[in-house]
């Protein structure tokens, strides 16, 4: 019985990490009416890597970091192949922006600290009009 119990929970085990591997944490976030389909940064591994090593990101796509406290992360554009706009938001608040992130850019961080950061393709947030004070709601 034991046997069957641990080949169980073994199997279990491996499609879970299958399943994730294929089909990442995702949200959705909607700023001014627009839609941004997120892929969500959770781990200190998926942080680290981030965006890097991508040759693009879709339109209306982004990664949204996400922390347990508010403090001003610092960000670096280790691996990035394209520019990238950091919208910095505390709770469901936008609280700064960093827009046009080149990919030789060092180490930065908001100005004030955050509890989330969305990053998104360069030019986004003024093609949709993002500004500091407008409010991220998010779903999954």
């Amino acid at each position: 019985m034991k046997k069957i119990l641990f080949i169980f929970a073994a199997a279990l085990l491996l499609f879970t990490i299958y399943y994730y591997f294929r089909h990442p944490l995702s949200a959705i976030a909607v700023i001014h009416g627009h839609t941004i389909y997120l892929e969500l940064a959770v781990t200190n591994a998926e942080k680290e890597k981030g965006l890097g090593y991508r040759d693009a990101l879709p339109a209306n796509r982004g990664m949204l970091f996400v922390y347990q406290n508010k403090d001003r992360y610092g960000f670096w554009m280790k691996g990035m192949q394209f520019p990238l706009d950091f919208i910095w938001i505390d709770g469901t608040t936008i609280v700064d922006l960093t827009e046009n992130v080149a990919i030789d850019t060092p180490a930065f961080a908001p100005h004030v600290p955050v509890d989330k950061v969305l990053e998104v393709n360069a030019g986004t947030v003024q093609r949709l009009g993002i500004q500091v004070g407008d409010i991220a709601q998010f779903t999954q």
